[in-house]
């Protein structure tokens, strides 16, 4: 990307896998740049555990939201950034009785991608697991586990 660009609200790729589940690209990237998206998460919505071979940074704007990263579980309020190097496997889910919404940051980009397919395959409801680790897999995304609320016993 070599222009100056400006994305309004309205303006960006907008899918989702859930009615509660809203993630917009503002910048779908590629292998010269990156995806930059905002999601929208009621409490409780996540993705399963998963990892792919790009690096990811995660800034909480609203609400409060529970990542595990590495092995590791913990919950941060607004105004929190969290980091995930390729390959490690994580997940999320938004806590609390607020929605959350989480401005990511994935380098390089591409991910747009694998979401509008995952978004294709949740628009006749909840797809099968084994369904979503197929189309994840022609992504490069490895589905580990559940969504993180399930590991918790929900939100």
């Amino acid at each position: 990307m070599d222009t100056p660009q400006v994305i309004r609200p309205g303006e960006g790729l907008t899918y989702q896998t859930s009615p509660t589940d809203v993630m917009t690209f503002l910048c779908p990237g590629d292998d010269s740049t990156p995806d930059v998206m905002i999601e929208r998460l009621a409490p409780g919505d996540g993705p399963p555990l998963h990892s792919h071979p790009w690096a990811a940074w995660d800034v909480v704007v609203r609400g409060h939201v529970r990542f595990h990263v590495g092995g590791e579980t913990f919950e941060v309020p607004p105004g929190s950034m969290v980091y995930t190097p390729p390959d490690v496997v994580h997940a999320f889910a938004a806590v609390g009785d607020v929605e959350a919404e989480i401005v990511q940051y994935q380098w390089p980009g591409g991910f747009h991608v694998a979401y509008a397919e995952l978004a294709e395959a949740f628009a006749d409801g909840q797809p099968d697991f084994g369904d979503l680790a197929k189309i994840a897999g022609r992504h490069r995304i490895t589905l580990h586990g559940p969504p993180l609320a399930a590991h918790a016993g929900g939100s």
